[in-house]
């Protein structure tokens, strides 16, 4: 018996700006957690989630304009592919993609969904005391109070 298989090989999948653009939201995660609660770290705080609102602005216009693999159009299929992934994978079976499977592909855009209402509430947001987010003038002070509480339930999800 003869051994007919191919040697794997090595594939990148995902390009460099992609590549940055996950260590660097990791990193900024990780920042953002531990600023949240201390009014001396509020500023790196803010700072964070401008530049986290940035990453995802990026990351959307990427998806459009980005290499194969980071394109939407490549990983983001219907519910129909997904539920079938989804049924596929209670059979016990496991099928491979080169990138995001079905399901991968609507987890990636729930996630840029909850980036962008985070970082989004956090502009109007405030602690009542000495922090306002730079849009927090724009809404009334219930409205504030309210995107602040979406902004910390979010975070938690």
């Amino acid at each position: 018996m003869s051994d007919t298989s191919q040697p794997l090989q090595t594939v990148k999948v995902w390009d460099l700006p992609t590549r940055l653009f996950h260590w660097t939201l990791v990193v900024l995660m990780i920042a953002q957690w531990l600023t949240a609660e201390n009014s001396d770290t509020m500023t790196y705080h803010i700072w964070g989630g401008y530049t986290i609102l940035v990453l995802v602005l990026f990351r959307l216009i990427w998806g459009f304009v980005g290499s194969d693999t980071v394109r939407f159009s490549d990983f983001v299929r219907g519910p129909g592919a997904a539920m079938e992934y989804v049924k596929a994978l209670l059979r016990g079976e496991t099928p491979l993609y080169l990138g995001h499977n079905p399901m991968g592909g609507w987890s990636i855009l729930a996630m840029l969904a909850l980036l962008l209402v985070q970082a989004g509430t956090g502009l109007f947001a405030n602690d009542d005391i000495t922090i306002e987010g730079p849009l927090y003038g724009w809404v009334s002070k219930s409205t504030s109070d309210w995107l602040t509480t979406v902004h910390k339930f979010n975070f938690n999800l």
